[in-house]
Parts: C-alpha cells; structure tokens; sequence
C-alpha cells in the first residue's frame, strides 16, 4: 500500500464503529481502549497540525486553513502508509483550491454512509443542538465543522458541505479506489459488511479473528466503556453519550413529520441512490 487509506464519511455515519473495527482486528479480536488504543487519527486534530506546521493554527484565518490543509495531508502522507478518518467532502473549499486530503496521497477510501434522517437525530445529540438547526445545516452547501472562539475547538476547520454533496463528491469523482459502506448493512449482515472491507484494505486477516473483532466492538461494549471513562471526541455541550442508541430507524419516531418530509427534499435524489427511499 501506499500513500493514505481514508475512513471518509459524513458525521455520526459510523466512522468511529469502523475505527474501532480496524483497531480490534490488528490486536487479533481485542477490544480497543477508545480513547487511547485506536490508533487512526483525524487529519483535522489542532494539536497534530499546529505540530506539522509549526505555529498555531487558531493564528490563521479560514482562508489560510483552506489553504494549507492539502500541504497538511501530503506532509502526513510522506511518513509512508496510514489509515486516517476525516469528515471533509472531497470538494475544494471556498477559499481553497483543492480538497483537504488531496487526490494524489489517497491510497484508497472506505466511504461510510447513513440514511440522513437518522444521521440528524444522532447529529442533534452529538452537538446538543436542535433538530430543525441540524437539518438545515446538513442542506447547507458551504456547511463547515471547527469553527470556534479562538483555542476552543480541538479540530481545524473542515469543509463538509451539504450531506448530499458529501456523499457525491467521494462516491462520484474520478480516480479514486473505494469502497461504500452503509450503516444500516454494518448492523444488518456484519460478517459480510465487515469482511468486504477488509478484503478491500487487502488485509491478510482470516474470518475468525474478523469474527472476533466485530463482538469485540459491538456497540454495548463500547457503550459500556464510555459510561465507565468516557470519551474524549464526545462533544462539550453534547447531551446524550457519543455511544447512544446504535441503531436504525429511529428518526421514526423522533422526526416530525415535516422534518422527515424536510430531508427527503433535501435529498431525496441521493436517498434513492442508496437505498433509503423506494
């Protein structure tokens, strides 16, 4: 392998139940410690950037993130292979001139994807916002994480776009090797789901420890861990454990009507797509 293998997804998607996955699978089926052992960072981290850059990034304006974010990834990738998470779209931002993970550093890309609906109710919690506030931000074409008073925000800035855009930016563009993985199949057919993605990696790994690593980071455990030490990406100001639920549908009963009706207006072509509409 080289250059970056990207864990790509819209927020609350199952980026982190994937890193998790992968963390268990190189202990052969052990459970990871989540905030010390897993080993695939984010590329958008302030204190591994303020490092490779060598000032602090909280001095630059966005447009100086925006451009400078690319030099970042190459920078990482010249360390030789590694597997990284990010939430970027694979858009250039409005003050940059090419993606922040660049085309040429990305070896391959898992892109995890989740049926909206439920990826605004998990949203909502994670940011301890309200519902109708997420639904509009997920529609917004220049929709950005890490925007922050100045030192408060562990994360740089990160163009995510619209959840639509998002998904059409990694699964459309040309020239790039990856692979889609649906949150729902993840829950749904585990042992099929999961052992795709490693025979994508081109991982050397047999079907018992794959077996072992996906109970050994089923979302009780992990769940349990949080509740006993917590978790350091959980958001301050969320209201609800970054562990919360764990499944599918929910927005069944936690969207309004209108809502619902919202999104699919919102995104009802790229729904299709995937197989959250009929």
């Amino acid at each position: 392998m080289t250059g970056l293998v990207v864990l790509a997804s819209y927020p609350k998607s199952g980026n982190t139940w994937m890193r998790a996955f992968l963390a268990s699978l190189a202990a052969g089926g052990e459970t990871p410690d989540i905030n010390n052992g897993m080993g695939i960072f984010q590329v958008s981290g302030r204190t591994r950037v303020d490092a490779l850059i060598g000032l602090e990034s909280s001095d630059l304006t966005p447009a100086e993130i925006a451009r400078i974010r690319p030099w970042i990834s190459r920078r990482i990738a010249t360390d030789g292979p590694a597997t990284i998470k990010s939430h970027d779209s694979f858009l250039p931002p409005p003050d940059g001139q090419e993606p922040a993970i660049p085309a040429d550093v990305i070896d391959r890309v898992v892109y995890l994807v989740r049926d909206p609906r439920d990826v605004a109710v998990s949203f909502a919690h994670h940011t301890g916002t309200t519902l109708d506030t997420v639904i509009s931000s997920m529609a917004e074409p220049g929709y950005t994480l890490g925007k922050s008073i100045r030192h408060e925000n562990p994360q740089i800035e990160q163009f995510v776009s619209s959840w639509s855009s998002h998904v059409e930016s990694w699964l459309d563009t040309p020239g790039l090797t990856r692979h889609l993985m649906r949150y729902e199949d993840m829950l749904a057919e585990p042992t099929v789901t999961f052992t795709a993605a490693v025979r994508f990696l081109g991982l050397t790994t047999d079907a018992a420890t794959i077996d072992r690593a996906f109970e050994a980071v089923r979302f009780q455990t992990l769940a349990a861990q949080e509740a006993r030490g917590g978790f350091r990406e959980r958001v301050p100001g969320a209201d609800a454990p970054f562990f919360r639920n764990g499944q599918t549908g929910n927005w069944r009963t936690r969207l309004s009507a209108e809502q619902a009706d919202q999104i699919v207006a919102d995104h009802g072509t790229v729904m299709r797509r995937l197989g959250y509409l009929s």
